[in-house]
């Protein structure tokens, strides 16, 4: 197990679906003191089974839709 680091400028706690999507995207604008920590595996807890699930159902938002557009998106380009 590698040591974590004294301090990080953003620690993000779990290694779910939002907590990868934090720590993508922030490297992505060029941070790089970035932490991201979880106790089991990436995306093992509760979101495990929503890792990747894309839906349309239910938005009835401008919103909504254009973020599943967008994760439709970015992980065809991941």
């Amino acid at each position: 197990m590698t040591a974590l680091p004294a301090r990080a400028r953003y620690v993000i706690v779990g290694g779910g679906v939002i907590g990868c999507s934090i720590a993508y995207h922030l490297t992505k604008l060029g941070v790089s003191d970035v932490l991201l920590i979880e106790k089991d595996s990436l995306t093992a807890g509760t979101t495990w089974h929503a890792a990747g699930l894309i839906t349309s159902a239910g938005f009835h938002d401008e919103t909504s839709l254009w973020m599943c557009r967008y994760s439709r998106d970015l992980y065809a380009r991941l």
